[in-house]
């Protein structure tokens, strides 16, 4: 009599990555539409073609998430961890780290235009690090379906999710901003906080990273701000942060130029 091999059991974590991984890699093919069109069936099928393993909802309900729904959030919530804008202030260290040494920094004034520079080239960066990017993408498809479902279970976990990488992201804009200022002799007006600096800085560039987003071309303007009043190439949000950055900011008249 012939006898029927059934398939090996697999642990509670191993199924979670399998299903997991094969969500994120439909996610990282086609976007995030609502969140909600990503089922269990899309998913199995997926895993079956990367692995050849072939799942149904009794691998999983009950035994790694309470239903579809609960998978789909945690689906969403792996997304804010993975996508938060740490990543994108990475390309700003880039640029503004082996800039900031090559100012003249000998004046008052020259202290002054070298902020205005940093602006106009961070602006610049902050949009390109964002837009077409399949990351900030995702994360404002999370972002977006978070603020627009009702209160529930799953809300309260991406509601969380969310809030934990804007301080995450947070963290990293103060390191940034603690460096530009320290760099080039500023310091907080009084009354204000960093946190508020960074803040208010991390809203203008996803606010102009969402419009631009939504448009063919880039938004962009020139201005006598080279030197000699040569035109230079500006962002509309390089525009912002510099306003930003004289409003926040002043001199620190005990500053010393760092050691060449």
């Amino acid at each position: 009599m012939e006898t029927t091999t059934r398939a090996p059991r697999r642990a509670r974590e191993e199924l979670r990555e399998l299903v997991v991984d094969a969500g994120m890699a439909i996610l990282a093919e086609e976007g995030l539409r609502t969140g909600t069109d990503l089922t269990f069936k899309r998913v199995f099928a997926r895993v079956e073609a990367d692995t050849g393993i072939r799942l149904t909802n009794a691998s999983v309900i009950r035994r790694v998430w309470v239903d579809q729904a609960d998978f789909q959030s945690e689906i969403m919530a792996r997304v804010v961890a993975g996508a938060n804008e740490v990543g994108q202030l990475g390309a700003a260290y880039d640029l503004l780290g082996p800039l900031l040494v090559t100012f003249d920094l000998s004046t008052p004034g020259a202290r002054w235009a070298a902020l205005v520079e940093v602006a106009r080239l961070a602006g610049a960066v902050a949009i390109e690090s964002r837009v077409g990017t399949r990351n900030w993408e995702l994360w404002v498809g999370v972002w977006v379906v978070t603020v627009t479902t009702p209160g529930n279970k799953a809300d309260k976990k991406l509601r969380q999710a969310l809030s934990e990488g804007l301080e995450e992201t947070g963290e990293a804009w103060d390191q940034l901003f603690s460096a530009v200022m320290g760099q080039l002799g500023m310091r907080l007006r009084p009354g204000l906080t960093l946190r508020q600096l960074t803040e208010s800085t991390g809203a203008m560039a996803a606010g102009f990273s969402l419009r631009q987003a939504s448009r063919d071309e880039p938004q962009l303007c020139r201005r006598p701000t080279g030197p000699g009043g040569e035109l230079q190439e500006w962002t509309l949000l390089g525009i912002g942060l510099e306003a930003l950055g004289m409003q926040y900011l002043e001199l620190d008249p005990d500053w010393q130029p760092p050691s060449q």
